[in-house]
């Protein structure tokens, strides 16, 4: 903690760090500090939740910008491992010649398995709305029938040039998909507020998904989105813009709202040893995108959610082995027998 607050990286959310020497030195410091190895893996917001789209059994693939470096390539590895589509573009040489490199997040656990994230956008942040067009069309090409179910997209995409969020939510929908947006990091949502509430008010978000801070700092600030009660009070502001918006508050279970649903609360059973909360959110998310992609119902999406949050809880870092991968699978395939 005291490592958190001498570096300026508030506790549980996500940091900027731009400059390479300085994030480089920030991971020599950490390492320095840490009692035990660093792991290193393939993850990030939207690439943790399609692993676990893919293990249980949706046809996933993955978008996003990559630098033309080792790190691009150990990336690509490690999520076709996983059983996703390549769908990544690589970043155009900038006007020297020089190509951007692969972004890096690095995740800070403290004692309490909180997680605490300074990341470096790299190429990560020069997506463009014509590279993911192409992105999406590539994919499309390749399936049979040709269909999209969801494009789902994270906050760190307010990141990229223009209005890529937005326009590529438009593309998708115009190739008949539903779109879904994670919150992600209460920094991000507090300093995109007025954005994010354009999006919603636009009706191009169809599932939001967020945890309590993301909430609370989405309804709070100027204007007409003013301080509000609590995270409830927030999914019910929302609520009425999407088809479907999810809140997950951790040991107390998870809400669900939309625009034609009642508000509903889900209770989650306890998970015994907390290791790591690293991905949990995103892993939730992709057990309940998973289920709500079969056509299941809430119970059982909120149940598919909390399994698979359950198990990256428990491991240091957000990667599962095979032997999770597969109890993972038998516990949500198992309760629809």
């Amino acid at each position: 903690e005291d490592f958190l607050a001498q570096h300026a990286l508030p506790k549980g959310d996500a940091t900027a760090v731009m400059d390479r020497t300085a994030f480089d030195r920030l991971k020599s410091e950490a390492a320095a500090l840490s009692p035990q190895p660093a792991a290193t893996g393939c993850g990030g917001c939207a690439t943790n939740t399609a692993k676990v789209l893919a293990a249980l059994g949706s046809e996933a693939a993955l978008c996003g910008c990559l630098g033309r470096d080792e790190a691009a390539a150990r990336f690509r590895k490690g999520f076709e491992a996983c059983g996703m589509r390549d769908a990544t573009v690589e970043a155009e040489a900038a006007e020297g010649g020089a190509t951007a490199e692969t972004g890096e997040v690095l995740c800070l656990v403290t004692p309490d398995g909180e997680r605490t994230f300074a990341y470096r956008p790299g190429a990560s942040a020069a997506l463009t709305v014509a590279g993911l067009s192409s992105a999406l069309q590539r994919f499309l090409e390749e399936r049979k029938p040709r269909e999209l179910g969801l494009v789902y997209f994270d906050v760190y995409t307010l990141l990229c040039p223009g209005q890529l969020t937005e326009d590529g939510m438009r593309q998708a929908k115009a190739l008949g998909a539903r779109c879904g947006l994670n919150l992600g990091s209460a920094g991000i949502v507090s300093a995109q507020h007025a954005r994010l509430w354009a999006l919603l008010r636009a009706g191009l978000c169809d599932v939001l998904t967020m945890n309590g801070a993301e909430a609370q700092a989405l309804c709070s600030g100027e204007g007409q989105e003013v301080a509000i009660g609590g995270p409830r009070e927030a999914l019910e502001r929302v609520a009425g813009l999407c088809e479907l918006a999810v809140l997950t508050l951790g040991v107390d279970g998870l809400w669900t709202a939309g625009r034609d649903l009642a508000p509903e609360r889900f209770s989650v059973e306890p998970v015994g040893d907390i290791v790591d909360t690293t991905g949990a959110g995103d892993y939730f998310a992709g057990g309940f995108l998973a289920a709500r992609l079969r056509g299941l119902p809430l119970p059982l999406c909120a149940a598919w959610g909390a399994a698979a949050a359950a198990e990256v809880l428990q491991v240091f870092s957000a990667d599962l082995d095979a032997a999770a991968w597969a109890r993972l699978r038998e516990r949500c395939h198992g309760m629809l027998r």
